[in-house]
């Protein structure tokens, strides 16, 4: 590889507190916001980009996320990724309340527990998809290069990326085959949540459809795939459509937000072999 991965020393790793998932309907409860706020001031006057908005979501749903420009769609998209900080509420994923973790344990957190697929897929151009899958992997260690290939290898061929184009640089492959690319790289250290940010918004039609296939196919085999979009079509079919506007939500479909007396089940059992 031409590009240097040693992986990012962070310090000791610290344990991330974890507790057991909430149940919805059978299903294990992997997102959860309570009054989720993004604040910040602008010219004197404070702008909502996210306004006490609560949902839950599971294992096993498509979930899109719509609204005009400046709606906070994307603005809850990037605190759900841990890209951004909330200013106010509460916020679970996977068993872990992010808002509480130190700086180190977040890293460590977004890096082995999500998948962000990005718009304009953000693939290193000096590697080959192949490597660039690898990234992730590399970044967490813990793996032997054998296997961090071999895994990346049979990711890139469950999203459609045969072995021919394995070895090619972002620059010889389509848009399609590269976001492709970026969703095989999102699942490298198998993530229970994907994220995913207008991944179809510099696609052609035939190659958006095939990517939104591709993206609930995952959350059928079990992913909590969130996507945020403008495309109707895309959330036509969702298991849930949260609708933005001025930092709020409105929301079809969201399974009730879960208190503390509901039913649980334990990270270890809800995981899926």
């Amino acid at each position: 590889m031409d590009t240097d991965l040693t992986p990012v020393d962070e310090g000791v790793e610290t344990d991330i507190e974890e507790t057991p998932l909430f149940v919805d309907n059978g299903r294990p409860v992997t997102i959860v916001a309570r009054n989720l706020s993004k604040h910040f001031t602008h010219k004197g006057g404070v702008i909502k980009a996210v306004d006490e908005v609560s949902f839950a979501f599971t294992e096993q749903q498509f979930i899109t996320i719509m609204g005009p420009s400046g709606s906070g769609k994307s603005s809850l998209l990037y605190i759900l990724g841990g890209m951004d900080q909330a200013t106010g509420g509460e916020l679970e994923i996977d068993g872990v309340d992010v808002r509480h973790v130190s700086e180190t344990q977040e890293h460590q957190f977004r890096r082995n527990k999500l998948g962000f697929v990005f718009q304009s897929f953000h693939l290193i151009p000096n590697l080959t998809a192949l490597e660039n899958v690898m990234v992730p992997m590399q970044l967490a260690g813990g793996q032997a290069p054998a296997e961090m290939r071999e895994r990346a290898r049979v990711l890139l061929f469950q999203v459609g990326i045969n072995e021919d184009r394995q070895s090619h640089k972002p620059g010889k492959l389509s848009g399609g085959q590269q976001q492709r690319v970026a969703i095989a790289r999102a699942l490298a250290n198998d993530p229970r949540v994907i994220l995913a940010d207008e991944p179809t918004g510099n696609l052609d039609a035939y190659n958006s459809k095939r990517i939104i296939e591709l993206l609930k196919e995952l959350a059928e085999q079990g992913k909590t795939v969130v996507v945020v979009t403008h495309d109707r079509s895309v959330a036509k079919d969702a298991d849930v459509r949260l609708e933005m506007e001025d930092g709020r939500v409105k929301s079809t479909g969201t399974v009730v937000v879960p208190t503390r007396s509901q039913p649980q089940v334990s990270k270890k059992k809800a995981k899926k072999k």
